[in-house]
């Protein structure tokens, strides 16, 4: 049997938004803009385990029953994790000029936060159980949860690009057909990567809540940034039953970065004029125009035959074509 309900009393989460920014106006046509954007949330809700299984460490160590053996898994759900969010963010617009127009966006970002959501993620409960009432318990497992959020990318770089033909409308009307009325797009945009954690597989803790393996170095720093190996697995350090029994890994939540995003997307319109002031107009639109790969999150799993490489990435280059008539 699975009990989940609420912990503590229920208390409404809050979150606290504040932003400064300052703009200025270059010439006719160009608008300058940096913004401090900020955050905090408190009150949010996390599952907290307080029925974990206790450990028999003599004469060799196993799992044993749980605190109330008549359930399994009773994780109620706690209102105290909470957030935190600091950017500088910076842009540049060019507002119509000669048909183009662009806007270049820049954000350096950091958010960390006890919990990115309810079951988001591999760690979404903490390493160690909790006493209900017993406040110390609480902020130990809180504690072991402080880091990146899931979505937490550290620096994005923006920029959109519009250009509108001209229509030729002094030239002869075969001319303006072919040459005119056509319409250039395209989005640039270049993220750093999100964060994760490693996992230990092992019940090694004996209390059958999340696992973290050890950490002897930075595993982000040097790191091979390859398929095979994407980040530096060397730095994790596997915990036994036989030897760490008891013990909880000392890594942080979420501190390996995953890779990171490089794409382009471009599209070419046509408007074909018909009656009035309706129009046909036909696109060619490219995803990812350079074909570059954008991979998914490594396999975090300690002891996987494919730990620490890229399994997955999303789809390539996609080209579409399509027909659109307004009216």
């Amino acid at each position: 049997m699975i009990f989940i309900g609420w912990g503590e009393q229920y208390a409404t989460p809050t979150v606290q938004q504040y932003n400064v920014g300052v703009q200025h106006q270059v010439g006719h046509s160009w608008g300058l803009e940096a913004d401090y954007v900020g955050s905090r949330g408190e009150h949010m809700p996390m599952f907290m385990e307080i029925n974990p299984t206790t450990a028999i460490l003599t004469p060799t160590p196993e799992v044993g029953p749980r605190l109330m053996s008549a359930f399994s898994l009773v994780r109620p759900t706690f209102p105290v994790a909470k957030s935190w969010y600091d950017s500088l963010q910076m842009s540049a617009k060019l507002n119509t000029w000669h048909s183009l127009n662009l806007l270049a966006s820049y954000t350096l970002g950091h958010s960390e936060d006890h919990t990115s959501g309810l079951n988001i993620g591999t760690d979404s409960t903490p390493p160690y159980a909790v006493t209900i009432g017993d406040d110390a318990s609480i902020q130990k497992a809180l504690k072991s949860m402080k880091g990146y959020s899931l979505f937490d990318a550290r620096n994005r770089f923006v920029m959109s690009v519009g250009y509108q033909l001209p229509t030729f409308a002094t030239q002869r009307r075969l001319v303006n057909m072919v040459l005119g009325n056509w319409q250039l797009n395209g989005i640039f945009q270049v993220q750093s990567g999100f964060p994760f954690t490693v996992n230990e597989p092992d019940n090694v803790s004996l209390t059958s809540e999340s696992q973290r393996p050890n950490l002897t170095c930075d595993p982000n720093a040097g790191a091979p940034h390859i398929i095979g190996e994407w980040f530096n697995t060397s730095c994790v350090q596997r915990l036994t039953i036989a030897a760490n029994a008891g013990e909880v890994g000392d890594e942080g939540r979420n501190v390996v970065r995953g890779p990171g995003l490089d794409n382009t997307d471009f599209s070419l319109f046509k408007n074909f004029k018909t009656v009035e002031s309706e129009q046909l107009q036909f696109r060619i639109e490219t995803f990812n125009l350079f074909n570059h790969p954008y991979f998914g999150l490594p396999d975090n799993t300690l002891g996987s035959p494919t730990f620490g490489a890229i399994t997955n990435a999303a789809d390539g280059r996609i080209v579409q074509l399509a027909a659109k008539y307004m009216f």
